[in-house]
C-alpha cells in the first residue's frame, strides 16, 4: 500500500519537516508549495504511528505519535495532516489533566473509543481535536455535500471520541469531488455551535485521512488552583507516624469542597540507605521507580494489635522518621510471612521486569538479605495503596502532580545497575542563588547524557511512564539541569568550586590573548596570603595560620590536609572553605579553564590591578551569561522532549535559579510550564500580574519559608494576588493556604511550618499539619474564604464565569 502523506507547516528558512515513523525510520520530506510538504512510502502493515519532526539547529517534534488503522484491499491513501506545535496552548489542553480528568466525563457516551481503533472503512476519515470539552457536548462534522450532511444540522455526522480527545468519523465522498465543510458542537437541539472563520476545502481524489489539527471554537483560558504537600505532612486520624498514600483521598475530598483541582506532592521514591533521620530527604532516591515504605498503610494489610498505641507514641509535630520506618517494617515483614502470590501480584510483578530485580538486588546487598520476595511485596502493597488514592482523586476531579528529582542517590540501585548512564567522578549541585550563598552540592553523579541518547533515553521514558501509573502532571525538579549541570569536583569543599557542563572553558592562549597574564599558580590556586587569612578570620588568624595552614613561599600560604574526623568549628570550617575557593579560574580537565562563579567578589580577585580585573570582569560575564546561549538551547532541545513525548502528563519545570536566556523559549516551544515565585521575581518589578499563561504562580516554594513567617498580618491580599494572575495554576503550599484562617491550630512559632533549607545539609525534612484531614474537613470559615477567593478569580470550575 502506498501511503501519501501531505502536511500543511508555514516553514521558515534552513527549516527541513521529517516524517517519523514509531519503528525509528526518518523520513525528510518535500517542500511542496507554500505551507504544504509532501512524501510517500510503502507500507505493508495493518496500521501506521507516526509523527512530525521539524529539524533545523535543533529538532522539535510533536508530541505525540499518530495512529491510523489502515483497510485490507486499499492500494493507495493520502493522509493530510497539520504540524502540531508541542508549545500550543491547544496541545497543552490536551494533556492528561484535561483529557482524562477536568473534561473526560461521560459526554462521549458509547461514542468513546481507544485511539487508532477505528478503521478507514469508508473513503475518507475526518479527524479533530477539540480541547476543553464540557461534558454535556458532542462534535458534529457539516458539509456541502449529502455526505455531509448539506450544512443542516439535523443531518450532520456524529463524531466518536478516542481516549486521547481525538474526535474521528468516517464518510464516503465522490471522487472528484470538491467539499467545503466544518466542525460543530452541541449539547442539545438548541445549542448548536458552528467553527469560527472560513469554511475548511477539502478536494477528493481518492481514499484519505483528513487530520485537521484543532477544531476553531473560541475558548477562555482555563485556570485552576492547587496545593502542594509532602505526603508525610498530612496527619489523620489513621495514619501512623506520618501521611500515608491512603490519607490521600482525603485531602482531596477537602480540595474538592474549597475548589482546588491539583494536589502537587514532593518525591515519594525509596529513600532508605541509613534507615536514620537522613532518609527523610525525599530527592535522594535509591531507586528512580520504587516507593519509600514509610508510605504505607499497616491497617490495609493485617490486624495491628497495638495500633492505637503506636498511634500516640508517634503522634508527635515533627515525624520521627527511623522511628516511624522500623515500626513499619517490623510489621511489613510479619504480614510477608502471611502472603501468598495471586494472579494479580505476578502479573504486576512480570510488568516491573524493567525495575524490580536490579531495586531487590539493591536492598538485598543493603540490609544483608537474600530474600527479594520481601521487597517485592512491600512494593507491591505500596502501589495497590498509591494507585488506588490515585484513582479516588481522579474519580473526584483532582489532579495529581508528581515531582521529578534531578539526581539519583550515589548508591542507589540505578547507579549500581546502570554504571554506563551516570558520571560518579562529580557530584550534581547548583551555582550559587537565593537559597544558597555558597551554591548546593547535593551529591549526587551527573548523568552520561550522550550513552543514554544512545540507548534512546529508555531510562527516562521507562521513569516517566512508571510514574504516569499515579500522576497526571509533574515537576521537573531543577529543569535548568537539562539545559548545563553544575558538576562539583568530588574533593571540592564548597559548590563554589563547581562548574557548568556542558560549556565552552577557555584554553590558556585564550586568556593569554584577552590581554590577562595568566599563571596557573596565581589563577587557578587558591590565593592565600597574611592579608587575606586576615580578612577572613580577624583576630583568630594567627591561630588559623598555626593550625590549619603551611607556607607555600614567604608570605603565602596553602590549606594543610585535614583528616576527615577533625572536629573544626563551624566558623572556622566556613572560612577554611572560602580560603579553598579563593580562585579565579577551575581547570577540571587540563588546559580547560572556568571562571569561578562570582569571581569579582573573591578577595583574589579583588586584589588584582584595576585593569587586568575589567578584563576579568568582561569575560566572566560573557561566559556567564552570553557565550552559552546556543549550546544550552540546543543541549535541553535534545533532552526535554523526551521527557515531554514520553506520556500525556502535564509538565512543568522549576526554573528557579540562575537562568540562562535561551530557557522561556525553550520551555514555550515544548509546552513546558515555568514557576513563577512572588517573592523571587525574575525581573525587577515583575509580579504575578505579569506571569505567563503557561505558567504555575506561588507566594513560596517548600524550599522557602511561609507566608506567617513573611507577612504580617491578613494573607488573603497575597494569596488574591497570585490566584487573579493570568498563569494556568496557582498552586500554594499547604501552611499558605491555613494561613488564612487564625482559628486553626499554628505552630507558636511559624518557621517551624517551613519543609527546608536548602543551606543547610543535611536538612531534616520532617514538617506535619498542625491539625488531622477530618478536623480541617470542619473548618467552614477557612472553607468558605478559599471557595470564594478561588471562585472570584475565575478558577474554581476552571474559567471565569
Amino acid at each position: 500500500m502506498t501511503l501519501r502523506f501531505y502536511v500543511r507547516f508555514a516553514s521558515v528558512w534552513g527549516q527541513q519537516l521529517v516524517l517519523c515513523l514509531d519503528n525509528g525510520q526518518r523520513q525528510p520530506m518535500e517542500y511542496a508549495g507554500p505551507e504544504l510538504w509532501a512524501t510517500a512510502l510503502e507500507c505493508d502493515g495493518a496500521a501506521i504511528r507516526y509523527l512530525y519532526c521539524v529539524e533545523s539547529d535543533v529538532c522539535l517534534e510533536e508530541t505525540h505519535l499518530r495512529e491510523v488503522k489502515l483497510p485490507v484491499g486499499v492500494s493507495a491513501i493520502s493522509l493530510y495532516d497539520i504540524f502540531l506545535w508541542p508549545g500550543s496552548l491547544e496541545a497543552t489542553w490536551m494533556r492528561a489533566p484535561f483529557t482524562e480528568i477536568f473534561f473526560a466525563g461521560d459526554q462521549h457516551g458509547e461514542n468513546r473509543v481507544a485511539t487508532g481503533t477505528q478503521v478507514l472503512t469508508n473513503t475518507h476519515q475526518f479527524r479533530v481535536r477539540v480541547p476543553l470539552l464540557s461534558p454535556e457536548k458532542r462534535v458534529w462534522l457539516l458539509g456541502s455535500t449529502e455526505a455531509l450532511g448539506n450544512w443542516a444540522p439535523d443531518f450532520a455526522i456524529g463524531m466518536e471520541a478516542g481516549d486521547d480527545g481525538t474526535f474521528t468519523c468516517n464518510v464516503d465522498l465522490p471522487v472528484n469531488s470538491a467539499v467545503a465543510y466544518k466542525y460543530c458542537i452541541s449539547g442539545g437541539d438548541d445549542d448548536w455551535q458552528w467553527e469560527q472563520g472560513e469554511n475548511r476545502n477539502y478536494f477528493s481524489e481518492g481514499r484519505a485521512v483528513i487530520d485537521d489539527g484543532f477544531a476553531r471554537f473560541p475558548r477562555a483560558p482555563w485556570k485552576g488552583a492547587g496545593v502542594a504537600v509532602p505526603v508525610y505532612s498530612l496527619r489523620t486520624q489513621n495514619g501512623l507516624g506520618c501521611g500515608e498514600f491512603n490519607d490521600l483521598p482525603l485531602l482531596g475530598e477537602w480540595a474538592a469542597n474549597v475548589g482546588l483541582r491539583m494536589i502537587q506532592l514532593l518525591p515519594v521514591n525509596d529513600t532508605v540507605w541509613t534507615r536514620t533521620w537522613h532518609d527523610s530527604y525525599p530527592y535522594a532516591a535509591v531507586s528512580a521507580f520504587a516507593l519509600n515504605p514509610i508510605y504505607i498503610h499497616l491497617p490495609r494489610l493485617g490486624t495491628v494489635e497495638t495500633y492505637s498505641t503506636l498511634q500516640q507514641q508517634l503522634d508527635q509535630e515533627k515525624m520521627d522518621f527511623d522511628t516511624t520506618l522500623a515500626v513499619k517494617e517490623q510489621y511489613l515483614r510479619a504480614f510477608y510471612q502471611e502472603f501468598v502470590p495471586d494472579d494479580a501480584y505476578k502479573l504486576w510483578e512480570t510488568n516491573q521486569d524493567h525495575w524490580l530485580p536490579a531495586y531487590t538486588r539493591f536492598c538485598c546487598r543493603r540490609d544483608h538479605s537474600e530474600d527479594p520476595g520481601y521487597y517485592r511485596y512491600v512494593q507491591y502493597q505500596l502501589h495497590r495503596q498509591f494507585a488506588d488514592a490515585a484513582g479516588k482523586l481522579r474519580d473526584k476531579g483532582i489532579a495529581l502532580k508528581g515531582d521529578l528529582p534531578i539526581g539519583m542517590f550515589s548508591q542507589s540501585a540505578d547507579v549500581q545497575e546502570l554504571p554506563d548512564l551516570f558520571d560518579t567522578s562529580v557530584q550534581a549541585g547548583a551555582p550559587p542563588d537565593e537559597f544558597a550563598a555558597e551554591g548546593q552540592n547535593w551529591g549526587f553523579p551527573a548523568y552520561q547524557w550522550e550513552r543514554m541518547a544512545a540507548q534512546h533515553f529508555v531510562w527516562w521514558k521507562s521513569r516517566l511512564q512508571h510514574m504516569a501509573q499515579y500522576f497526571s502532571a509533574i515537576r521537573i525538579d531543577h529543569v535548568l539541569g537539562f539545559f548545563r549541570l553544575w558538576q562539583v569536583p568530588k574533593d571540592a569543599g564548597s559548590a563554589l568550586l563547581g562548574y557548568f557542563h556542558p560549556a565552552f572553558p577557555f584554553t590558556e592562549t585564550a586568556l593569554v590573548a584577552a590581554g590577562i597574564p595568566f599563571s596557573r599558580e596565581r589563577y587557578c590556586r587558591p590565593y592565600i596570603t597574611d592579608a587575606v587569612v586576615s580578612a577572613v578570620f580577624g583576630s583568630d588568624a594567627e591561630s588559623v595560620k598555626q593550625q590549619y595552614l603551611e607556607p607555600q613561599s614567604p608570605g603565602f600560604y596553602r590549606i594543610k590536609p585535614l583528616p576527615a574526623s577533625r572536629d573544626i568549628h563551624p566558623s572556622i570550617q566556613a572560612g577554611l572553605r572560602q580560603l579553598a575557593a579563593n580562585v579565579l579560574f577551575l581547570e577540571p580537565q587540563e588546559n580547560q579553564f572556568h571562571p569561578r562563579f562570582n569571581m569579582a567578589d573573591t578577595l583574589s580577585f579583588q586584589a588584582l590591578p584595576p585593569a587586568e580585573q575589567d578584563i576579568l570582569r568582561n569575560l566572566s560575564n560573557d561566559f556567564f551569561y552570553h557565550r552559552h546561549d546556543a549550546l544550552w538551547r540546543k543541549t535541553a532541545m535534545q533532552r526535554l522532549p523526551v521527557l515531554t513525548s514520553a506520556t500525556n502528563m502535564l509538565v512543568c519545570g522549576e526554573d528557579l535559579g540562575l537562568i540562562p536566556h535561551s530557557v522561556p523559549e525553550v520551555m514555550a516551544s515544548l509546552g513546558i510550564l515555568g514557576l513563577e515565585v512572588d517573592r523571587m521575581p525574575r525581573y525587577p518589578g515583575r509580579t504575578p500580574a505579569d506571569a505567563p499563561y503557561l505558567s504555575v504562580v506561588t507566594p513560596s516554594t517548600h524550599d522557602m519559608s511561609t507566608l506567617r513567617s513573611e507577612i504580617p498580618g491578613d494573607k488573603e491580599p497575597v494569596i488574591r494576588r497570585q490566584l487573579l494572575s493570568p498563569a494556568m495554576w496557582c498552586i500554594l503550599q499547604l501552611q499558605d493556604w491555613l494561613s488564612l484562617d487564625d482559628s486553626i491550630p499554628h505552630p507558636v512559632n511559624p518557621d517551624d511550618e517551613r519543609i527546608n533549607v536548602p543551606s543547610i545539609q543535611p536538612w531534616n525534612w520532617g514538617y506535619r499539619i498542625p491539625l488531622t484531614l477530618e478536623s480541617l474537613l470542619e473548618a467552614t470559615s477557612l472553607e468558605t474564604k478559599m471557595r470564594a477567593l478561588i471562585h472570584g478569580a475565575g478558577r474554581m470550575h476552571g474559567s471565569p464565569d
